[in-house]
């Protein structure tokens, strides 16, 4: 598989360096920019180099174009000019500046092409993610990961949550809650960030709660060995490890199937609504609602009827004193007037008469 990579994301390095050391894999060309190209000089690597970005698409021996972009509009832009000259795209998520909207458009140019579009996950990092799709809610206590950043910026904090979440989801549960909350020093450096992920007290399934720990290192690097646990209802405790992703891994099987990159953009959809309500939740220092249900048809009636009732007893007031003063300024025929009271009351009788309709609506929360 010949791979190029363009952008400046410095979270490209770890991939640049396993196409180097690839046997099987080739580093066709990059484009490095920014702290990418700081990263690569300060790791001596020495890798081929183009111009611009449009000199790759006719390459016919390219097969996949990896974009480590801090620009959306450019990340979409690229990624269409991609899939159009025949690449797989893979895209590594900018650090800032990131919406669920992304995603959407990504799998809308998925859909149009015959080409895979590949969002870099955080689950990658799991090294054997095997066992939790086959968790079921009600079997588990608690989802817990732990992780330690060197350096506390905005950057690695928001890489470090995002990836956090999306191995927390890696199990397939749909959390419709998130809680973020930071302990900070007096000097208001930040200790410690907790997010927790759940789900309403009135869900028909209860899921786990899901926590994710981001602490600040000491020192550069990460203090030991990252693990997901996930604790039984019997309180037995599986961990799964978390670590360097194989980049190549994941591109190669996403590139080969569709349907696994249509899976991975559903994925990452779902990690940045979570992200996007944990920033929400960091604001307002509450918990915030990821979703916001339609409905039961019978909650639906009943709020319709109200907004209808409100507009009746508007006409009824406004009727009955354009009545009155017609009445007294204005002398018209009996029919006239027999004919207003039938377009004065007629709103009212049919209100009424719909009421009888409630027994219809289906109450799902019951069924």
């Amino acid at each position: 598989m010949n791979v190029a990579v363009i952008g400046s994301n410095p979270a490209a390095l770890i991939l640049l360096q396993q196409l180097l050391d690839s046997a099987e894999h080739r580093l066709s060309a990059c484009l490095p920019e920014g702290g990418l190209l700081d990263e690569l000089t300060a790791a001596g690597l020495s890798v081929p180099v183009v111009d611009s970005a449009e000199h790759l698409l006719p390459e016919s021996d390219l097969q996949v174009i990896v974009l480590a972009l801090d620009d959306c509009d450019e990340i979409l832009r690229l990624t269409r000019a991609a899939v159009q000259a025949d690449k797989h795209v893979a895209v590594i998520l900018p650090d800032s500046g990131v919406f669920p909207a992304l995603a959407f458009e990504l799998q809308l140019i998925q859909d149009e092409s015959q080409m895979s579009v590949v969002p870099v996950n955080g689950r990658w990092q799991l090294r054997d993610a095997s066992g939790l799709v086959h968790l079921v809610p009600q079997q588990i206590r608690q989802l817990s990961l732990s992780r330690t950043i060197a350096a506390v910026d905005q950057q690695s904090l928001t890489r470090a949550m995002r990836d956090g979440i999306d191995c927390l989801c890696a199990a397939g549960f749909a959390y419709s809650q998130v809680t973020v909350l930071d302990s900070t020093l007096p000097d208001g450096r930040l200790l410690r960030r907790l997010v927790t992920l759940g789900t309403h007290a009135e869900a028909e399934v209860r899921l786990p709660a899901a926590t994710l720990t981001i602490a600040a290192a000491e020192s550069a690097g990460v203090d030991g060995e990252e693990f997901l646990s996930v604790v039984s209802a019997e309180g037995v405790e599986q961990k799964y490890p978390v670590g360097v992703p194989d980049f190549l891994n994941w591109l190669s099987q996403a590139c080969a199937e569709r349907q696994a990159a249509r899976e991975m953009l559903g994925q990452c959809s779902v990690t940045l609504e979570l992200m996007e309500a944990a920033a929400k939740s960091l604001r307002r220092r509450r918990t915030v609602d990821v979703h916001f249900d339609s409905g039961s048809e019978r909650s639906l009636f009943k709020s319709q009827m109200t907004a209808i009732g409100c507009l009746v007893l508007t006409w009824m007031l406004t009727g009955m004193m354009v009545w009155l003063l017609v009445g007294q300024l204005i002398r018209l025929p009996a029919w006239f007037w027999s004919v207003a009271r039938i377009v004065w009351l007629a709103p009212m009788v049919i209100f009424l008469l719909a009421q009888l309709l409630l027994p219809l609506a289906r109450d799902r929360r019951r069924s």
